[in-house]
């Protein structure tokens, strides 16, 4: 790019920095031409009013001694006068070798001819019938001093192409080091390299496009650490999700194993069919809940207006001894996935015991499940929302949880643009709060 630049920023300054200089030199020589012709008219104009005086009425021997001293009297080194008779030159005088000198005396009056050839402008002035006065002038300082205007043009195009050159080198340079960074920076960028230096942004067409290039790597850098994130999520989830199927299929193969013994009791035989199933109970849940994860990362909400009150009571209609209370609002989110992260608060509620009946208190912006049972510790609070995660393992597997369901309604809550904070005391109860973004 920077060398065909460089090359066509050349080629114009070579047609156009000639182009140029040969009109200013035809234009001066041109005006000198004419200068020099009404000078000629001037001085010819003088020296005929002066022949026609002095020859008057003469002839003959008197006629021809006044043409020969014309020379003498009226020319110079520069300038030639010469007397025709009839069209003949008298005093042995010759005709100058130009062309079209016969076209030249056969007009009547004043007439010029300029041969560029001979560089002479020779001027006819008819002064009677039969004489002529023939001035011939060497212009050729005028076309000397051309030639030396055409010497020093082209030296001044050569000096102004070498210029230009130059400059096109530096300019092209200037003008393709931008691009040449930002395809630095695109090859760095498809080799996973997002902090290869851009060029400095100004408020050209360069600049427009180092700032929409500045603007597409950090998306791509910003969707590359998303996938990043979801990547490892996922890969977490898989870890522990192999590990927390471990304890139920190991239980389930232990049992199995043990039924196919036929001298087992019945009702050890029938203890054991219970757990297998509470077991398969438990691996089913966590089928199902991992199935919601991967809907809601892959799925787009429909969000409605609907009455949070209404809501809540069909959410809670599935529990005995919940509390309900608050003002009604209309929450503008997913209904269903609203009612499926509601009743997952209420049963990790109803999980954590109490005598006092679990609490939902509606607010404008979401809702808050209380609870008074067994509350928690800090570390099990930080470590709440992992998934699998299950602060009292024992009563959770009692309960046949899998361990994600706060993995599912923090999620839920992100979808809506919010989120989910829990506020516990170890024998005190929990208090998990959920806040929407009522303005999306």
């Amino acid at each position: 790019m920077r060398k065909r630049m460089a090359a066509g920023m050349m080629l114009l300054v070579m047609l156009l920095f000639p182009l140029g200089m040969g009109l200013v030199v035809r234009s001066g020589f041109d005006l000198m031409l004419t200068r020099e012709r009404e000078r000629a008219l001037s001085e010819e104009a003088a020296i005929a009013r002066a022949v026609t005086a002095e020859i008057g009425a003469l002839s003959g021997e008197a006629l021809y001694a006044a043409a020969q001293g014309l020379q003498g009297r009226y020319g110079s080194d520069t300038l030639e006068v010469i007397l025709l008779r009839s069209g003949v030159p008298m005093a042995g005088r010759t005709l100058p070798a130009v062309d079209n000198l016969e076209a030249l005396l056969a007009r009547e009056g004043r007439a010029t001819l300029l041969d560029g050839a001979s560089r002479r402008l020779v001027i006819a002035h008819d002064i009677n019938d039969t004489l002529t006065l023939l001035l011939v002038s060497d212009v050729s300082p005028v076309y000397a001093l051309r030639d030396g205007l055409i010497r020093r043009a082209a030296l001044l195009c050569l000096a102004g192409v070498l210029l230009a050159a130059l400059l096109a080198v530096w300019i092209s340079g200037a003008l393709a080091r931008p691009v040449r960074q930002l395809a630095a920076a695109a090859k760095g960028l498809a080799s996973g390299k997002y902090d290869t230096a851009l060029p400095t942004a100004g408020r050209d067409e360069i600049g427009d496009l180092t700032q929409a290039f500045s603007a597409m790597t950090q998306a791509v850098q910003t969707r590359e650490n998303e996938l990043r994130e979801q990547a490892a999520r996922r890969q977490e989830l898989i870890d522990a999700l192999a590990h927390e199927m471990r304890t139920p299929l190991t239980a389930i193969v232990g049992a199995s194993r043990l039924l196919q013994q036929a001298n087992l009791p019945e009702d050890k035989r029938g203890e054991l069919l219970d757990m297998i199933a509470k077991e398969a109970l438990r691996l089913s849940g966590m089928d199902e809940r991992l199935l919601q994860l991967t809907r809601l990362e892959h799925e787009q909400m429909e969000k409605t207006a609907f009455s949070s009150m209404e809501m809540a009571r069909e959410a809670v209609s599935v529990f005995d001894g919940v509390a309900l209370e608050g003002e009604d609002e209309v929450f503008t989110a997913e209904r269903e996935l609203t009612i499926l992260l509601l009743r997952n608060l209420v049963v990790n509620a109803i999980r954590a015991g109490g005598i006092d009946p679990v609490t939902v208190t509606m607010r404008r912006d979401g809702f808050v499940v209380a609870d008074r049972g067994c509350g928690m510790t800090r570390e099990q609070i930080a470590r709440a929302f992992d998934p699998f995660y299950k602060a009292d393992k024992a009563r959770s597997r009692a309960a046949g949880g899998a361990g994600l369901g706060l993995t599912l309604c923090r999620r839920i809550a992100q979808l809506h643009g919010g989120d989910l904070s829990i506020t516990s005391l170890p024998g005190e109860g929990t208090s998990v709060v959920y806040h929407f973004d009522t303005t999306a």
